[in-house]
């Protein structure tokens, strides 16, 4: 995990601020289902970050594709594997925090939306 510092934990909150205006938003639009929907979109694409981990995308995910991405990466010295692994590292880190507030958001709509 990368190290935390001042500056990662400002933007945290600035995207957080900026979700929960979304959030505002679509409560005011569609209300706590919007919330919910909100929420799983939030939470679909941080997971699909989480899994794809920073590496090559495309309409075809062939298993060329990713047999020469690790051939790629194997090849490459002790230095840049480990670049990668920190620049990976700061990826899954921030797309789980996404994942954190995007549940809570489909959690939170959707239950109020079925409560009330």
């Amino acid at each position: 995990m990368p190290p935390r510092n001042r500056e990662r934990d400002v933007l945290a909150v600035i995207c957080a601020i900026a979700l929960l205006a979304l959030a505002y938003l679509a409560w005011r639009a569609v209300g706590w289902f919007g919330v919910g929907l909100l929420g799983l979109f939030v939470l679909f694409i941080a997971t699909r970050v989480e899994l794809e981990g920073n590496r090559p995308i495309g309409p075809e995910m062939t298993p060329g594709l990713h047999a020469s991405q690790y051939r790629s990466e194997t090849g490459s010295g002790h230095a840049d594997r480990a670049s990668h692994a920190a620049d990976r590292g700061g990826v899954v880190s921030a797309a789980r925090l996404a994942t954190l507030f995007g549940g809570s958001l489909a959690v939170a709509g959707f239950g109020l939306f079925f409560l009330l």
